[in-house]
C-alpha cells in the first residue's frame, strides 16, 4: 500500500493540523501548502471566514486551485457560488479522514466509512469492503463515503 502523509486537493495540502477545543472559538490551525512548498497558515475560527495567510506570490495560483475544486464539485441546483471556505472545510475533513484512516490500517482495519447524517458525521473503520454494505445496512447510511486506498485522499479537479 502506497504511503500518503497529507491529503490534497489540486495539489494544496494542510500540515500540522492542530484541532483546538473550541477555546476561543478557534476550531483548527495549521500550514498550507502548495505543491510541496509551505505557502502559509490558516485559522478556523467559529462563526467567521477562514483566516488566511498566505505568500502574496502563491496567492493567485491558490485561489486557482480553489475555484477549479468548488467549481467541479458545485451542484446545477446550487443558487450562486460556494463559498471559498468550503475547499479549505473540506480539505480539513479529507486530512482528518486520512489520519483515522492510517490509525485503523495499523490496527488491522482495510477501510474508512464516513457517514453523513443530519446530526452530524459518523465513521467507522471497517476491516474489509464486504463488511460496508452490512455496516450500511444496519445504520440506514444514505449519504457515506468509503476510503479504501491513500489515493482516495489525494483529490485532483
Amino acid at each position: 500500500m502506497k504511503d500518503i502523509e497529507h491529503a490534497s486537493i489540486n495539489g494544496v495540502e494542510v500540515h500540522n493540523l492542530v484541532e483546538q477545543d473550541c477555546e476561543d472559538d478557534l476550531l483548527y490551525a495549521g500550514e498550507l501548502w502548495l505543491d510541496g512548498k509551505k505557502i502559509g497558515d490558516f485559522k478556523e475560527v467559529l462563526d467567521a471566514d477562514m483566516d488566511l495567510k498566505v505568500l502574496p506570490e502563491y496567492q493567485s495560483v491558490l485561489d486557482s486551485r480553489v475555484s477549479e475544486y468548488l467549481d467541479a464539485v458545485e451542484d446545477e441546483d446550487d443558487e450562486g457560488d460556494l463559498p471559498r471556505d468550503i475547499f479549505f472545510m473540506d480539505l480539513i475533513e479529507l486530512e482528518r479522514y486520512l489520519q483515522m484512516f492510517k490509525e485503523g490500517v495499523e490496527e488491522g482495519y482495510g477501510c474508512l466509512l464516513v457517514n453523513y447524517t443530519n446530526e452530524g458525521v459518523d465513521v467507522f473503520s471497517v476491516e474489509s469492503e464486504d463488511e460496508i454494505e452490512k455496516i450500511v445496512h444496519e445504520n440506514n447510511c444514505e449519504d457515506f463515503q468509503v476510503f479504501s486506498e491513500p489515493d482516495h485522499f489525494i483529490v485532483n479537479c
